[in-house]
């Protein structure tokens, strides 16, 4: 799920553009959006979570934090309030081997995830990402308890939403579906000519 703390008309106009079907929610200070199914592109572009996690939000909903279950391991996403640039940063978490720093993914700092999440406890945090062998979806709730985030059970229960009083529901328009494959073919058509593995 993505947090943000801008408006939920912002968000709202961001999930719109999506390939993935979502759900929308104002919870608590934070828009709330959150995957309900399978990403309208095909392989390797149908897991739901990667495909929201990896996109970029705009300005207007910036910072925003995510939080995620990605081959079975914890992922938290970091897009900070910058204007100039937009970037993700990366916290990914096993939950034999703990932190891991792939190679060429910016890692986000502790500071960074308070930040775009907009409070919480450093040392809490800290502690919690150096355990092992919890469950991804348990140690992201609990991440998300100490960064005062709302809506956490539906990160143990991926059904919570549906529960959720007052939602946005928005599904991929062919338009948008469209606007993605040909970027994807135009992207794997230029790694080709330029000698690069598509």
């Amino acid at each position: 799920m993505w947090f943000s703390r801008g408006n939920v008309q912002a968000v709202n106009a961001w999930a719109a553009k999506s390939v993935v079907p979502v759900l929308v929610a104002r919870l608590g200070g934070h828009s709330v959006l959150a995957p309900r199914g399978r990403s309208a592109v095909g392989a390797p572009y149908d897991d739901a979570a990667l495909m929201c996690a990896s996109r970029l939000a705009p300005t207007s909903v910036a910072p925003a934090i995510g939080l995620w279950v990605i081959d079975d391991r914890a992922v938290i996403t970091v897009q900070e309030e910058r204007r100039w640039r937009r970037t993700l940063s990366w916290v990914i978490w096993d939950p034999a081997r703990g932190m891991l720093r792939p190679e060429g993914v910016d890692i986000a700092t502790p500071t960074q995830v308070l930040t775009a999440a907009g409070g919480g406890n450093r040392d809490e945090l800290i502690d919690m990402l150096n355990e092992r062998l919890h469950p991804p979806r348990r140690l992201l709730s609990a991440v998300a308890g100490v960064l005062g985030l709302p809506g956490s059970a539906a990160l143990v229960d991926p059904e919570t939403p549906s529960t959720w009083k007052r939602v946005w529901e928005h599904d991929p328009e062919e338009r948008e579906i469209r606007y993605f494959e040909e970027a994807v073919a135009g992207a794997v058509a230029l790694r080709r000519e330029l000698g690069m593995q598509a």
